[in-house]
């Protein structure tokens, strides 16, 4: 990581000038790509979370996971959709600390937004019992979120709008 000088108030830190994609992706396979690992790894964990630790039953576990993973599979893809619109307008290069911390909360608030009255109905526990599930899980999907999407990154090489 190399130390921003003077090139703009939005990151901390940038990461070298992106060298050409590994895999020449258009952005609509890029997301798809994206979105599908990062849910296939939520819906393990969240099957893990629900029945290991918290008690609920295997296959009200897994619908649960399921029908999270599909809502947030939803939202995933338009909040990339709008981050990466961001990076566009606002010119920012590269994906340094801030950027990445950016992307995960927003990402992360608005899952919550859509996720916390489906686990209370799902789970038939009071939105405040489903805002606690959701808030522990939360803690987990941020470094998840952030680390998943460096990875990725890492892997397939940054987005055009990141370059």
């Amino acid at each position: 990581m190399i130390p921003v000088t003077g090139q703009g108030h939005h990151d901390l830190l940038i990461e070298p000038a992106a060298a050409a994609p590994r895999f020449d992706l258009r952005p609509v396979t890029r997301r798809i790509i994206y979105v599908g690992g990062y849910e296939a790894l939520s819906v393990l964990f969240t099957v893990f979370v629900l029945n290991g630790l918290l008690g609920h039953g295997g296959g009200q576990a897994t619908l649960t996971a399921v029908l999270l993973s599909t809502t947030a599979t939803i939202w995933n893809y338009a909040w990339n959709t709008l981050f990466e619109r961001a990076e566009r307008r606002f010119g920012w290069a590269g994906r340094g600390v801030l950027v990445r911390l950016g992307h995960a909360f927003g990402y992360e608030g608005g899952v919550l937004v859509f996720t916390v009255p489906l686990v209370a109905f799902m789970l038939g526990v009071s939105l405040l019992d489903a805002l606690a599930i959701e808030a522990s899980l939360l803690v987990f999907f941020l470094v998840f979120t952030y680390v998943y999407s460096w990875a990725f990154d890492k892997v397939v090489g940054l987005p055009e709008s990141a370059r």
